[in-house]
């Protein structure tokens, strides 16, 4: 049997000669350390002897620290600040090799800055959609309903009762280019002079920016028709 002297390791000083002494102390080879980590042995290598542009970006490279002393039992915050010490020394990581890669700062910065663009951009939104509401509330036109008289509607008396109501009580009601009074139930009545014939009963109601809401009501007074009654009957007209 043939024995091989092998000349002992000098005290480790670099970071990766102490994880390759960590790891030799416990009697763990390299594929015995890949099965435990998960890691693969070209990254386990690379952290060993130090080429740390061989290694991917600083944050997978600190979780590679961080499972390999688990795997060992060793105190990983050790590592990591020897990790640090050693990165930042130097941008050249060692005699004839490359200048440690450097993560682009577009990496991080683009969810970071999409991130602080949708925080500036949403309540911009929020409130835009919430000034077209409100200005499209302004705009629109009130709710009036009318209860007298119907449209279509044939009488035998010249004066004609019109009443209604609206939903609020900055609405401005005008009948026939007259205001009338709102009450405090949100009611208002008028009467109207009617002419012979076909008569159109205009009823305008509008608040201060908005839109008019405008409804007619046709009406005919016919005095010498017996066949109307003392009241409102629907009739159909229609309007050009």
């Amino acid at each position: 049997m043939v024995f091989v002297m092998r000349k002992l390791d000098e005290i480790p000083e670099t970071l990766g000669e102490k994880l390759r002494a960590l790891r030799r102390t416990q009697a763990v080879s390299l594929p015995m350390l890949e099965e435990k980590t998960r890691i693969q042995k070209k990254y386990l290598e690379a952290l060993e002897r130090g080429r740390y542009d061989e290694l991917p970006e600083p944050m997978y490279t600190r979780n590679f620290l961080r499972a390999y002393a688990r795997a060992l039992g060793a105190d990983e915050n050790y590592f990591l600040e020897l990790y640090a010490e050693e990165v930042g020394q130097t941008d050249l990581l060692g005699p004839h090799r490359l200048p440690r890669m450097r993560v682009r700062k577009g990496r991080f910065l683009v969810f970071s800055r999409f991130t602080a663009a949708l925080a500036v951009l949403l309540p911009a939104f929020v409130i835009v959609g919430y000034l077209l509401w409100q200005t499209s509330s302004l705009l629109r036109p009130p709710d009036v309903t009318i209860y007298s008289p119907n449209d279509g509607s044939a009488v035998q008396t010249a004066l004609l009762p019109v009443m209604g109501s609206v939903t609020t009580s900055d609405v401005t009601v005008m009948i026939n280019g007259k205001t009338v009074v709102i009450d405090e139930t949100l009611h208002f009545s008028t009467e109207v002079d009617l002419t012979r014939g076909l008569n159109v009963v205009t009823v305008i109601a509008k608040r201060r920016y908005s839109r008019e809401a405008v409804i007619y009501r046709r009406v005919v007074f016919d005095p010498s028709d017996a066949s109307v009654p003392q009241g409102i009957t629907p009739v159909n007209f229609q309007m050009e």
